[in-house]
C-alpha cells in the first residue's frame, strides 16, 4: 500500500509542476515565400510573449517586422516577363510592424509543440510600388508598342491587417531556454496597395484587384520560459 501511495505521490507532484502558468518570451527571425507573385525571400524578425492560461491554453502578443516581395505579371495569352503584346506587371516592395494578439494551444507534457492563431494591424514602414503597362496598336505605318512604367509608391496602404496560423517547437538547451522552430502562414484580408484594385479608376483588365498573396514563413529564435 505505501509504494502505491507514494507513487501517487510523485505522479501529482510532477503533474502540478507542468501545470502551473508558463511564461514564455522569445525572439525570433527568418524569410517566407509569397503563394502568388512572388518574388524574393521576404524577411521577418520580432518579439513574442505568451502566458498560460492553463495546462494546454497560453495567451500573449508578437511585435514583428514583415516584408512584402511581389511581382504581379499578366499579360495576353499567359506571356511573361513583358514578352507579350499587352499586359500588365506591378513591382511591389514594402515592410511593416505588427502588433497581434495570439492565441495558443499546446502539447507535451512540458509544453514543447504549440499550434496558434493570431491577428493584427501593421503600420507601414515604407517601400515602393510600380506599374509598367504595355500594348501594341495598329497604325497606317504598323504596329506601335506604348510601354510605360509609373511610381505608384503613394499607393501603399499604410495600415493592413494580417491573420497568422502556424505551430512552434521548443527545444531544450538549457535550464530555462529553448531554441524555437516555427512554420508560420499569414494571409492578408485587404490588399497591400490601391494600385490596380477595384476602388482605382485606371485599372485595366490585367489588374490585379488585391495584391494581397498568403506568406508562408520560417522562423528560428531563442525563447526563456518560467518552467524548466
Amino acid at each position: 500500500m505505501k509504494p502505491i501511495l507514494l507513487a501517487l505521490i510523485l505522479s501529482f507532484s510532477a503533474f502540478k509542476g507542468y501545470s502551473q502558468k508558463n511564461t514564455i518570451v522569445g525572439v525570433f527571425a527568418g524569410g517566407g515565400i509569397a503563394t502568388t507573385s512572388n518574388y524574393n525571400v521576404a524577411l521577418s524578425g520580432g518579439l513574442d510573449y505568451a502566458r498560460g492560461l492553463n495546462l494546454r491554453s497560453f495567451i500573449g502578443l508578437e511585435l514583428f517586422y514583415q516584408q512584402f516581395s511581389l511581382l504581379y505579371d499578366k499579360e495576353i495569352n499567359g506571356a511573361k516577363h513583358a514578352t507579350g503584346s499587352e499586359g500588365e506587371i506591378i513591382s511591389h516592395r514594402s515592410a511593416y510592424i505588427f502588433l497581434a494578439p495570439k492565441f495558443r494551444f499546446c502539447l507535451g507534457s512540458k509544453q514543447n509543440n504549440h499550434f496558434y492563431l493570431s491577428a493584427g494591424i501593421g503600420m507601414n514602414m515604407g517601400g515602393y510600388d510600380s506599374l509598367r503597362r504595355f500594348n501594341s496598336l495598329s497604325t497606317p505605318y504598323g504596329f506601335v508598342r506604348s510601354d510605360t512604367t509609373v511610381d505608384m509608391s503613394k499607393n501603399i496602404n499604410s495600415m493592413v491587417m494580417r491573420i497568422g496560423v502556424g505551430c512552434t517547437q521548443y527545444l531544450p538547451i538549457g535550464n530555462h531556454w529553448r531554441f524555437t522552430i516555427t512554420e508560420d502562414f499569414g494571409f492578408l484580408p485587404g490588399s497591400l496597395t490601391k494600385t490596380g484594385d477595384y476602388e482605382d479608376v485606371t485599372r485595366s483588365s490585367y489588374s490585379p484587384g488585391k495584391l494581397n498573396p498568403g506568406y508562408i514563413s520560417i522562423r528560428l529564435g531563442i525563447a526563456h520560459t518560467k518552467l524548466p
